[in-house]
């Protein structure tokens, strides 16, 4: 979800909004102000009704932050990087760097959220009550408030992948049955039924009852749930492919020393078959080069202004896993690492070759299956 800004970070989280955003939160408003509040305080004007839909839409949204950033703090106390939340058209969404290691880890991650929905829509509608009958705006917000956040919290217990209750599920199975495999694959399965259960309840809605917004509304979230379904069963599919690979498999052990002053046209002459490089300057090596970086072949710029330094390498060894690499790059927005060999060789991986290597990877193995 790169299309969005920043607006804050807390306990090293990074809080984002998504440009889809403004277009659910003006609905939202719009829904709020037309019907829900003038049912709810009729004697309000218009102009009421409008201030307490934009402040309840931005409440609301409040509330899907608390529900994300408790995932991500129960996360990161179990070992679980959490580098940002984003608020988008369908709630928040949390990018986590790895997954849970345990399914002790895995369960107390997904319960925090839906547990932290239920005390908002308990402390929502305490302040309803509190309220009701003095001061009937805020009794209104407070009651709307504590209602969808109940919504949020049930919602998100569904048993299907990637909900919080596909996940509460695939943590049970696998530490019922020991078998995360197998518990990830049918927690996915759930979550894609789910999706096509939600996407008929939105055409029931219609053909019914001729309610198009509830069901064009509801067929949008359950394609929205196939497709994340979908999407983590290639993620995943991806993660058990690397673990079968280890980093010296798809390290760079020949990468030629070249000296920074040369221009990318002298490169492409004298290496024409290689892509990366050491950059040296003055006897030790200063930097790296990938050769899609170099721009215009062509060229007559100097390679040592395309390169990258040493200093912003990821160093491993060659002993590391390609799943503890990728994991690796992500957690520290590094894209570029030198390997160390047994014998004290130095190697070159590039992020952008691995992710090349991963995409026709991925791809070959589809076309197979097809």
């Amino acid at each position: 979800m790169d299309n969005g800004f920043n607006f804050g970070r807390i306990f090293g989280i990074q809080f984002r909004i998504h440009y889809s955003w403004v277009f659910i939160y003006f609905l939202i408003t719009v829904f709020l102000a037309l019907q829900v509040f003038p049912g709810a305080v009729p004697k309000e004007t218009d102009v009421t009704f409008w201030v307490m839909g934009a402040v309840t839409a931005l409440l609301f949204f409040l509330s899907v932050l608390f529900h994300e950033a408790a995932h991500a703090l129960v996360g990161q106390n179990n070992g679980i990087p959490v580098k940002s939340i984003t608020l988008f058209l369908f709630g928040g969404a949390a990018q986590m760097t790895r997954e849970p290691q345990t399914a002790a880890a895995e369960l107390k991650m997904a319960l925090a959220g839906p547990m932290t929905s239920l005390v908002l829509a308990a402390v929502f509608y305490g302040t309803y009550y509190y309220f009701l009958g003095t001061v009937n705006v805020l009794a209104a917000i407070a009651l709307w408030l504590s209602q969808i956040n109940l919504i949020v919290a049930v919602f998100n217990m569904l048993p299907g992948f990637p909900l919080d209750g596909g996940r509460i599920f695939r943590g049970l199975w696998w530490h019922f049955r020991h078998d995360y495999e197998k518990a990830t694959r049918v927690a996915i399965f759930i979550g894609r039924i789910f999706g096509f259960i939600i996407v008929g309840a939105g055409a029931y809605f219609i053909i019914y009852y001729s309610d198009w917004l509830a069901g064009i509304w509801l067929a949008v979230i359950g394609l929205y749930l196939e497709y994340s379904a979908r999407t983590s069963l290639k993620q995943f599919e991806m993660q058990l492919w690397l673990k079968g690979w280890n980093i010296s498999d798809v390290t760079n052990w020949d990468c030629p020393i070249v000296r920074g002053g040369l221009t990318t046209k002298e490169l492409k002459q004298q290496y024409p078959n290689c892509r990366s490089f050491w950059v040296e300057e003055d006897g030790q090596t200063a930097g790296v080069l990938l050769l899609s970086e170099a721009g215009d072949l062509a060229g007559v710029k100097a390679i040592k202004e395309l390169s990258q330094p040493i200093e912003a390498a990821l160093e491993i060894t060659s002993e590391t896993g390609l799943l503890t690499v990728v994991q690796e790059f992500n957690e520290t927005d590094k894209d570029f690492a030198v390997v160390i060999g047994h014998n004290g060789q130095r190697g070159l991986l590039f992020l952008d070759s691995l992710v090349d290597l991963v995409n026709q990877k991925m791809k070959s193995a589809a076309q197979n299956q097809a």
